[in-house]
């Protein structure tokens, strides 16, 4: 498991859960049509955590491509997906959030820290 990364979790997304495991990837992968998601977590209670690190604008295109994983995901497994996505301070998100009608259990959530030094140190833990 990358304890950086489950540190982002617990800090820009206050999501204190117990994370076991990092999820097999034979569990994890979907159809290949869709975007394959990023880092994705198994938790105690056995919700999946998908983490995001949103490189470049947020846009609509960005948006679909993580509500058609997590709900590609929940099919697979039956379990509640929690798409965590990290956006940089100079990251523009150009879409509103909205309720998104599905059959699917899951969630996004956007997260974007401001603090100058903060950003310097997660841009050192992601280069590793």
């Amino acid at each position: 498991m990358n304890e950086e990364e489950i540190k982002l979790i617990r800090k820009a997304f206050k999501d204190e859960r117990k994370i076991v495991e990092r999820t097999p990837d034979e569990m994890r992968s979907v159809d290949k049509k869709f975007y394959q998601g990023g880092s994705v977590y198994t938790t105690e209670d056995g919700e999946l955590i998908d983490l995001e690190i949103q490189e470049r604008d947020y846009d609509i295109e960005d948006h679909v491509n993580y509500i058609e994983f997590a709900e590609a995901l929940y099919e697979k497994t039956k379990r509640r997906v929690n798409v965590y996505v990290y956006c940089a301070p100079s990251i523009k998100i150009n879409i509103q959030l909205y309720e998104i009608p599905s059959e699917a259990d899951f969630k996004i959530r956007l997260a974007q820290l401001k603090s100058g030094s903060k950003i310097k140190r997660l841009k050192s833990i992601l280069k590793k």
